[in-house]
C-alpha cells in the first residue's frame, strides 16, 4: 500500500523542480484478545485545511473474527494530549459520538457491539483560525464477553500530520466538496492545480482535497528546485489532473528537459520513489483513455509538458489518490 505519493520535475543533467502528490493513508496497530483479532484506524482528511472550510476524521474499527466483540469505545486525541480543535467546530455528531467541551477536546465514540466486519465513524469539524499542526490518535477498548470479560484495547496513528492555513494563503488551500471540482494553490514562482472528482456519496459526505507549494528538496534526487507541489486526496473518483505551472523557469529549462518524481511519505520523509526514478509518462488503455502504466509502483503518469505563452512551462499528469481499501472501499 502506497501511503503518499509525490512527484518532482527535474531538469536531467543540470537543475531539477520538484511537485509532489501526497495521498492520504493511516497506520494501524492490530492486537488479539482471546480469539479475536481486531484493529483500529483513524485518519483526518485533508491534511492540509483552508480555516472555515469543512474537514472529516474518520475512525474505522476491524473485526477480524470469529466472534462478535462488545463494548467497542474509541477515543481520538493528539497522541500527546488533546485534539486543539473546539468542541464549537464539531456539528452533527454521529450516534454515540461526543467531544469533550471547551478550546480542545477528546473525541469518543461508542460503537458498541461489532461482529465480524468493519465499522465506521466520520465525524465532521469545521477548522478554525489556526493550529500548531497535529496529528490524529485513536484509542479502542473492547471485549469478548457481554460483561466486562477479557477486556483488551487497540490503536491506531494517521502519520501525516494536519495544519490548518489561513483564509489570505494562497500557497496552499484544503476543502471538502460535496462535487468535483478545482482547487488552486501558489507563490509568486509556481502554481499547483489540482482537478478532481466526487468521492461516492456512500463513501464519505464529502470529497477532501488539498493543494499547495511549499519550499523543500528531495533527499535522492540531483540538483532539486527548492520547490515542492503537492496534492492530497483519496482513491475513489477517478483519475485526477493534476498541473504544475513553472512561472519563472531558469535560464535553459525547457519542456524537454523536465521530468518529475515521487515523494511516496511527503511530507514526513522527502526520499523518492523507486531511488529517484522518474514517473513514466502515461500510457493508452484499450478504450483510449490515458492511464498509469499497469504495474507501476508511481501513482501518477506524465501527459506532458508545455510552454506557456508568457513564457513559462506547464506539466500536466493524471494522479491515483489514497488507495488503503480500508478507506477507499466500501468498509
Amino acid at each position: 500500500m502506497k501511503l503518499v505519493a509525490s512527484s518532482r520535475l527535474r531538469l536531467f543533467g543540470a537543475l531539477l523542480l520538484a511537485v509532489t502528490l501526497v495521498v492520504a493513508a493511516a497506520l494501524t496497530a492490530t492486537s488479539r484478545a482471546g480469539s479475536v483479532r481486531t484493529s483500529v484506524d483513524v485518519q483526518i482528511t485533508p491534511h492540509v485545511l483552508t480555516a472555515v472550510q469543512r474537514g472529516l476524521i474518520t475512525i474505522k474499527f476491524f473485526n477480524s473474527g470469529p466472534s462478535t466483540v462488545n463494548h467497542v469505545l474509541a477515543t481520538v486525541n493528539a497522541g500527546t494530549g488533546n485534539l486543539p480543535l473546539p468542541s464549537s467546530a464539531f456539528t452533527g455528531l454521529p450516534t454515540g459520538c461526543s467531544v469533550t467541551p471547551g478550546a480542545s477536546t477528546v473525541l469518543t465514540c461508542d460503537i458498541g457491539q461489532v461482529p465480524p466486519g468493519p465499522v465506521r465513524r466520520i465525524i465532521s469539524f469545521t477548522a478554525p483560525a489556526a493550529v500548531t499542526p497535529f496529528s490524529v490518535h485513536v484509542s479502542a477498548s473492547f471485549d469478548e464477553g457481554k460483561n466486562s470479560g477479557l477486556v483488551d484495547t487497540v490503536t491506531g496513528d494517521d502519520p501525516f500530520p494536519f495544519s490548518i492555513a489561513s483564509t489570505t494563503d494562497t500557497t496552499k488551500k484544503g476543502q471538502c466538496t460535496a462535487l468535483g471540482s478545482t482547487l488552486t494553490a501558489s507563490d509568486t514562482d509556481q502554481q499547483t492545480v489540482l482537478t478532481y472528482l466526487a468521492l461516492p456519496s456512500t463513501l464519505l459526505p464529502c470529497t477532501p482535497v488539498s493543494a499547495g507549494v511549499v519550499a523543500g528538496t528531495p533527499n535522492n534526487v540531483a540538483h532539486p528546485f527548492p520547490k515542492i507541489s503537492f496534492v492530497d486526496f483519496l482513491d475513489g473518483g477517478g483519475l485526477a489532473t493534476v498541473r504544475i505551472f513553472f512561472l519563472s523557469p531558469p535560464k535553459g529549462v525547457t519542456k524537454k528537459s523536465l521530468a518529475l518524481y515521487e515523494l511516496p511519505n511527503f511530507p514526513i520523509d522527502l526520499t523518492a520513489t523507486d531511488g529517484g526514478a522518474a514517473v513514466p509518462p502515461c500510457v493508452t488503455a484499450t478504450d483510449g483513455s490515458l492511464q498509469i502504466p499497469p504495474g507501476s509502483d508511481f501513482v501518477s503518469c506524465v501527459v506532458g509538458v508545455d510552454t506557456l505563452s508568457g513564457g513559462g512551462l506547464v506539466a500536466t499528469l493524471l494522479a491515483r489518490g489514497g488507495n488503503d481499501s480500508g478507506w477507499g472501499g466500501a468498509g
